[in-house]
C-alpha cells in the first residue's frame, strides 16, 4: 500500500470549493478581531492577529543540510550537505504586546532562501499540538473568548462545544502557555502535517542542539531579547530540524490538529541544523525588517505544500491578517 493510499485530505463541506469559502468567512472573523484588539490597546493600526510581539529577530541565519540525512527525506531543494540562508523571527503568541514573563505560548518562523530566488516558510510553536481540532473549531473559540466577560469563559465555551470538548482545549491551552526558559532553549513543532515530496505527509520540529542551550535554565527570563542577545554574544546558537512520518490516520492523522504525533509512534530524524551565528548584539535595524515580513506556511514550494484543514485556513487567514497589519 502507498503513502497516497493510506492518508487523505477530508474537505470541510464536502468540496474543496466549500471549504475556502468558510475559509474567506474566517478570514473575515480574524480580521474584525485584528481591529478590535487593534481598539482595545489604542493602536494607530492593526497588527498581527496572533504572534504580535516580536521576541528577536535574525537576518542571517543558516539551515545545514545533515551529510546523514535519511535519503527517503532528501527531496526537491533538501539535499544532504546543502546550505541555505535563512530567516528567523521568534515571538510570543498573544495578540497583545504582553511581558515576556508572561506565560503564553512562543513561536518560530524560520524562512529558508531556496534555488531559484524562492522561499520555504517553516512555522512552528512551543506546544506539540493545537487546542482546536480544526479551522472552525479555532475560531468559534476565538469568537467566544474574544467577547463577553472572561470569567464566564469556561461556562460559555461548555455551552457551545461540550464539557469534555471544552476540558480538553483549556487544559492544552493552560499546559502550553507557560513562562519560557529562553528562546535558545525553546523546543517547536509544526503541529500540523506537511507533504515532504514523495517522502509523504510529515510534521517538523526544532530543537536545542547545543549542550548549554539543552540544559533547563536556572532562572526564567523576564526580557527574551536582551536573554537571546545576551547568549549570542557567548556564541552562535543551533537547533535541529527533524521530521517525523505519517504512520496512519488513527496514531497520526492529518485533519486533526489536536492529537499529538508521538515519539513512541513515529521518532523525530533529524535531517538539518539551524545555526545562528554569534554577534556582540542582535541588530535593531535587521530585526526590524524581520518583524515586517509576512510568514506564511504557504510560502512553499509545491511539493512541500501544507496538509489538513488547519493548514489549509492559515493560507487565507494568515494573508487576510497581513492585509491590515502591512498597510
Amino acid at each position: 500500500m502507498t503513502d497516497t493510499e493510506r492518508w487523505r485530505e477530508v474537505f470541510d463541506g464536502g468540496s474543496i470549493e466549500a471549504e475556502k469559502e468558510s475559509f474567506q468567512r474566517f478570514a473575515e472573523v480574524f480580521q474584525s478581531i485584528q481591529e478590535a484588539t487593534r481598539r482595545k490597546f489604542g493602536w494607530s493600526h492593526p497588527q498581527r492577529t496572533l504572534h504580535a510581539k516580536q521576541t528577536a529577530g535574525i537576518e542571517d541565519a543558516r539551515l545545514l543540510i545533515d551529510d546523514d540525512a535519511p535519503a527517503r527525506f532528501c527531496q526537491g531543494y533538501v539535499q544532504a550537505g546543502k546550505e541555505f540562508g535563512a530567516t528567523v523571527r521568534f515571538s510570543n503568541a498573544s495578540a497583545a504586546h504582553l511581558p515576556d514573563a508572561s506565560p503564553d505560548l512562543r513561536g518560530v518562523a524560520l524562512r529558508v532562501a531556496i534555488p531559484g530566488g524562492g522561499f520555504h516558510d517553516l512555522l512552528m510553536t512551543s506546544f506539540p499540538v493545537s487546542h482546536a481540532r480544526n479551522a472552525r473549531q479555532f475560531v468559534e473559540f476565538a469568537m467566544i473568548a474574544s467577547s463577553g466577560d472572561r470569567a464566564t469563559l469556561p461556562e460559555r465555551l461548555v455551552e457551545h462545544f461540550g464539557a469534555a470538548e471544552t476540558r480538553r482545549m483549556l487544559e492544552n491551552i493552560q499546559q502550553g502557555a507557560r513562562k519560557s526558559p529562553g528562546l535558545a532553549r525553546e523546543r517547536f513543532w509544526s503541529r500540523g502535517a506537511y507533504l515532504w515530496g514523495e517522502a509523504g505527509p510529515v510534521r517538523f520540529n526544532l530543537r536545542p542542539w547545543s549542550d548549554d542551550d539543552a540544559k533547563p535554565a536556572e532562572v526564567e527570563p523576564d526580557d527574551l531579547n536582551a536573554d537571546f542577545s545576551a547568549r549570542l554574544a557567548q556564541g552562535p546558537v543551533t537547533f535541529k530540524l527533524a521530521l517525523q512520518s505519517f504512520v496512519d490516520e488513527e496514531r497520526t492523522p492529518i485533519e486533526d490538529g489536536a492529537v499529538e504525533w508521538r515519539e513512541a509512534v513515529t521518532p523525530s530524524i533529524d535531517i538539518a541544523t539551524l545555526v545562528i551565528p554569534g554577534r556582540p548584539s542582535i541588530d535593531a535595524e535587521a530585526a526590524a525588517r524581520v518583524d515586517g515580513l509576512a510568514f506564511n506556511p504557504w510560502n512553499a514550494p509545491e511539493g512541500f505544500r501544507p496538509l489538513g484543514n488547519l493548514n489549509r485556513a492559515r493560507g487565507a487567514v494568515y494573508s487576510a491578517s497581513a492585509a491590515l497589519w502591512r498597510k
